[in-house]
């Protein structure tokens, strides 16, 4: 690549967010006494997991022995990412990994789980993507890659895909470019979508004339627990919410919102702007409040 500045579309996001959260997190290297690691390592969980069991699956592999290969690789994966030190409980900790293993099951399930498809399919996990488009560097990794003829179909999973960025709700990038509602969530996925489709395209993955589609997959979408004469169980399912179709109507837009975030971390320019949207929707959500100058003087003052 050139001398262009190669951004992630997760650090774009955190400075469309708010530029001073940027500048603490990235620049300064502000550790967050608040941030909760336990979602994260859940995350962390599950991914492994995904990713585990479609390296080592043929696309003719039989569902059932798919399925298998996912709880063969649970427990020791679960182990090796979670701390029960940052659990309140021993009863928290066996939630969440009972929650996690209801996700995966649900996932590869040999009768009708999306991951059965996605494991087929897959033909890369963990991809690392790097381009320069419309002079800009992009960099990141994308969970899964899945090919079907001559599309390649791109996958993030998340841990459900509520507010996630869909066809409907796309004009809202708009607005918060115009600076006329605050829309940090649905801009970050259109981020990522960007960097993701148009990064592929410069892997060895991709051939001329082939199509690109994106979507998030919530894992844990939906869960519920029920009470039994011995304790509870939780089951979960799955959700895909794919933006190919507003990335290809709001190409335009969600560019000039890269470019934006862009300009503004390579030219060093943090103050939170505009601050009056940027207080409203994100101040009382974030890890660095206590130490930032911007929103205490605004509590100073009123």
């Amino acid at each position: 690549m050139s001398d262009v500045v190669s951004v992630s579309p997760t650090r774009l996001a955190t400075y469309a967010t708010c530029p001073r959260q940027y500048e603490y997190k990235h620049v300064q290297s502000v550790s967050s006494p608040d941030e909760t690691k336990l979602y994260l390592h859940q995350g962390k969980a599950y991914h492994e997991m995904i990713e585990r069991v479609c390296d080592a699956t043929g696309r003719d592999d039989d569902p059932e022995v798919i399925y298998e290969r996912a709880m063969d690789v649970f427990d020791a994966t679960w182990t090796k990412h979670i701390d029960p030190e940052d659990y309140a409980s021993n009863a928290h900790q066996e939630y969440q990994r009972r929650e996690t293993l209801a996700g995966i099951k649900s996932f590869f399930d040999p009768e009708d789980g999306d991951g059965i498809e996605h494991a087929q399919h897959s033909v890369a996990t963990e991809k690392r993507i790097q381009c320069e488009h419309d002079g800009i560097g992009l960099h990141g990794y994308t969970d899964n890659v899945l090919r079907d003829g001559d599309t390649l179909h791109l996958i993030d999973y998340k841990r459900n895909v509520r507010g996630v960025l869909g066809s409907w709700s796309a004009d809202r990038l708009e607005e918060h470019l115009n600076e006329e509602a605050y829309e940090a969530q649905r801009v970050k996925n259109a981020f990522q979508t960007a960097a993701y489709t148009e990064g592929i395209k410069d892997s060895p993955l991709y051939e001329p004339g082939m199509s690109v589609r994106f979507s998030f997959y919530g894992l844990l979408h939906s869960t519920e627990t029920q009470s039994t004469p011995s304790g509870y169980t939780v089951t979960a399912s799955g959700r895909e919410r794919e933006t190919t179709e507003a990335y290809e109507e709001y190409y335009e837009t969600i560019w000039d919102l890269i470019r934006a975030a862009h300009e503004g971390i390579t030219t060093e320019r943090f103050a939170p702007d505009p601050f009056d949207l940027i207080q409203a929707e994100a101040c009382d959500d974030c890890d660095y409040q206590s130490m930032c100058a911007d929103y205490i003087a605004t509590e100073v003052q009123q």
